[in-house]
């Protein structure tokens, strides 16, 4: 019988397979790595541990080129010659330099993560790429998460890990390394741009209401304070885009969506949107809130829609937790934002410090 081969090979699109190899054979038979997942999920549901949905969750370019970080049986090295057609990777690793099998090195690392609430322990696996970093594992994990408002805390061989881009290499996390989880609770913070708050602010269909603003300090963004219509009416919908940069025009960070209504709380005036996920904004970046107020046709030419609006706002606003906030409008190529630095919608942005 002849012996089969594992081997790690980009599919047809550009994914990570598994492939199984017959010495001679000239083609070479997949093995689906969904399947890979599944079995590895049945046999961790056995042993009373739960297993990551997504195996492989952070999508980056897998390099396997002269001077790019791999992972080997000895540990971390530097790529110094790739030779496909012997599926060969020379390694150098503490000044030595070292050949390869594919199948024996690694692009990616499997965490397992072991998640403590209230006296009660899950486990999962999850593979990260080499260049993944502390921020991005955090990310990953707080998407688990019901709540915005919380985050996960990292424990790795007893100590916190602070939020960095510190890759995995450099953290000293190895295939099978074990990091603790805890939950984080933060309060949310906000800041208001107005000082004065006017009715009649009209919306037609498709109003676009934008503003770019940037920040002293690195905070989290959870969601943003949209003011309400005057009058009960239903079918305006609010769809809120969160963007780097000062164009209103790019690819969304993150995007929400609500019905704008009255609330039932007497004088409420602001209802809160909130993102799926915090969105990490650094300091002095510039980033740009971006509202499309969308309606049925009929609630557009027979009621109306007019909201409340703010006025006197501020280029320069002092905001909760000592965060600094400088607002500036955004200027959008297919339309021009009614919201402006001093007066229109988008009156509160949440967050919290990161």
């Amino acid at each position: 019988m002849e012996a089969k081969r594992r081997l790690w090979k980009l599919n047809d699109i550009d994914q990570w397979e598994l492939f199984n190899q017959v010495k001679g054979e000239e083609d070479i038979q997949p093995t689906s790595l969904i399947t890979a997942t599944k079995n590895e999920a049945a046999s961790q549901e056995k042993a009373g541990t739960k297993a990551s949905s997504q195996l492989f969750y952070i999508s980056k370019t897998k390099q396997e080129v002269k001077g790019a970080t791999i992972y080997t049986p000895k540990g971390y090295g530097i790529v110094q010659n790739v030779i496909p057609e012997k599926n060969i990777i020379t390694v150098k690793i503490n000044n030595e330099i070292i050949d390869f099998e594919r199948s024996e090195v690694s692009n990616d690392i499997l965490i397992e993560f072991i998640h403590v609430q209230e006296g009660a322990k899950r486990s999962e696996k999850i593979s990260f790429p080499i260049q993944s970093t502390v921020q991005d594992i955090s990310d990953r994990i707080s998407s688990q998460y019901d709540d915005p408002t919380l985050i996960a805390r990292l424990f790795f061989k007893g100590k916190e890990l602070e939020l960095s881009n510190d890759t995995l290499d450099k953290l000293g996390i190895i295939q099978g390394s074990k990091i603790l989880v805890m939950k984080k609770s933060g309060k949310v913070y906000s800041v208001y741009r107005f000082t004065q708050v006017l009715s009649g602010w009209a919306l037609g269909h498709n109003s676009f209401e934008g503003i770019s603003f940037s920040t002293s300090n690195d905070i989290m963004v959870t969601g943003i304070g949209l003011y309400t219509p005057m009058h009960q009416i239903s079918g305006v919908i609010a769809t809120v885009k969160l963007i780097q940069g000062d164009s209103p025009d790019a690819f969304p960070d993150c995007t929400a969506e609500a019905e704008l209504r009255i609330s039932g709380i007497p004088n409420a005036k602001i209802q809160k949107v909130s993102f799926d996920k915090p969105v990490l904004v650094k300091e002095d970046e510039i980033w740009t809130i971006a509202v499309v107020i969308s309606m049925s046709s009929d609630t557009q030419s027979i009621f109306g829609c007019q909201s409340y609006y703010g006025n006197l706002g501020n280029p320069t606003i002092l905001g909760e937790a000592d965060v600094t906030f400088t607002f500036s409008n955004c200027y959008g190529k297919r339309q021009k934002s009614q919201t402006n630095i001093y007066a229109g919608q988008i009156p509160e942005i949440y967050y919290y410090p990161s």
